[in-house]
């Protein structure tokens, strides 16, 4: 068969034997693509170095025409990303991308707008770490706040590119114009992946309650026209509103996540 080129990051590898490695790759190209590495553990081969995680990387594979394991023949490194070996909080929130790339993405389902956003967002990460020897975050404390924004724009991508972007105009229930319920607040459902009106939203088992304004805030964010500049007093509430929705469409919660949030 036809050998295949594509700009990739690495988003997960295990060894295979004592001289080859299955490698996860998210393609620009063709989507999440997995792959035999034969010989990528030796010093000497064609990998160029290329699979620490989250390496950008030129790849050639051969694609298997009944399932299975791609081979890989070659992988060149493009790029890595300085921030996530000088600054803990962006190392989680590196790790947390992959995971979603590696464990929500279907094979060979190309999403290149997301492709996009997560190579930008690392590159992004650089902006926002400290400078070596500045306080940096430890085990359990989460993220920093312009780390935090900064994953929080990625998952609105990852959600929008799988299809769950949330609802968050009328009832996902039955469809009716959403109002506040006392004290200002509204349903939300993650399962839906949207608000419920006050008759849909005490009938759904996991409902919560969110503010007007973390409510206005992720509208703004959804329809890209808010920047993360103002989440400050909403920050916490849409990073548990998303946290729970990524959860739900997972079907578990992200390994990553605790360390992203801190909690």
């Amino acid at each position: 068969m036809a050998a295949e080129k594509a700009l990739a990051l690495v988003v997960r590898g295990t060894d295979w034997s004592e001289t080859s490695r299955i490698t996860t790759l998210f393609t620009r190209e063709f989507g999440k693509v997995r792959a035999l590495a034969k010989g990528g553990r030796r010093l000497k081969s064609s990998f160029d170095s290329a699979f620490d995680l989250l390496s950008l990387c030129q790849i050639v594979f051969i694609r298997k025409a009944h399932g299975g394991l791609d081979l890989l023949t070659e992988a060149q490194l493009a790029e890595r990303f300085p921030a996530l070996r000088r600054d803990l909080s962006s190392l989680y929130a590196g790790y947390y991308i992959a995971e979603l790339l590696a464990d929500g993405a279907q094979d060979y389902d190309p999403h290149p707008p997301l492709f996009d956003a997560a190579l930008a967002t690392l590159r992004g990460l650089e902006g926002v770490s400290p400078p070596l020897g500045a306080g940096k975050a430890t085990q359990g404390s989460g993220c920093s706040p312009a780390v935090l924004d900064a994953v929080t724009a990625f998952e609105l991508v990852w959600l929008r590119e799988l299809g769950y972007s949330p609802r968050l105009d009328v009832c996902t229930g039955c469809g009716a114009e959403v109002l506040p319920v006392s004290a200002g607040r509204v349903f939300f459902s993650p399962a839906a992946s949207g608000v419920l009106c006050t008759g849909c939203g005490p009938t759904a088992p996991d409902r919560r309650s969110m503010t007007v304004a973390g409510l206005m805030a992720l509208r703004g964010l959804t329809d890209q026209d808010e920047t993360t500049s103002e989440l400050t007093p909403v920050r916490r509430e849409l990073r548990a509103v998303l946290g729970s929705i990524v959860s739900t469409v997972l079907g578990r919660r992200p390994r990553l996540l605790g360390y992203v949030d801190g909690r």
